[in-house]
């Protein structure tokens, strides 16, 4: 194994990865995440309706996912509307659905977590 500094697993180059991941590793982002990436035009309104949780609590994990540049949000009409604006993190949360979806597909009783590889 190389010391060689442009590896790509020197900290400098995980540091922005770790970060995302820090910021949606969190159950209520994480769901929030999915939320908007399966939403045709997800508000923040139902946004916190579908999570059964207050707004104010909703609010504040939007705030993290917009200040870690994940997702961002604009008005339309009247509603503020979320977007994840992040592509590695909108891949990761589609590839996530979609696992969740084949995992899911003619088993609905059945709920699987993914396995380490390792």
């Amino acid at each position: 194994m190389s010391n060689d500094l442009t590896s790509p697993c020197d900290e400098s180059y995980l540091e922005p990865y770790a970060s995302k991941f820090k910021a949606i590793g969190h159950p209520v982002r994480l769901k929030i995440l999915c939320l908007i990436a399966h939403q045709d035009v997800p508000c923040v309104g139902d946004i916190w309706r579908c999570l059964n949780q207050p707004q104010p609590v909703v609010s504040q994990h939007l705030a993290i996912l917009k200040k870690t540049g994940i997702v961002a949000s604009e008005v339309v009409k009247t509603r503020r509307v979320y977007s994840i604006k992040d592509p590695f993190i909108k891949s990761l949360v589609e590839s996530i659905i979609c696992n969740i979806e084949d995992s899911t597909s003619g088993h609905e009783d059945e709920r699987q977590t993914p396995t380490s590889p390792v």
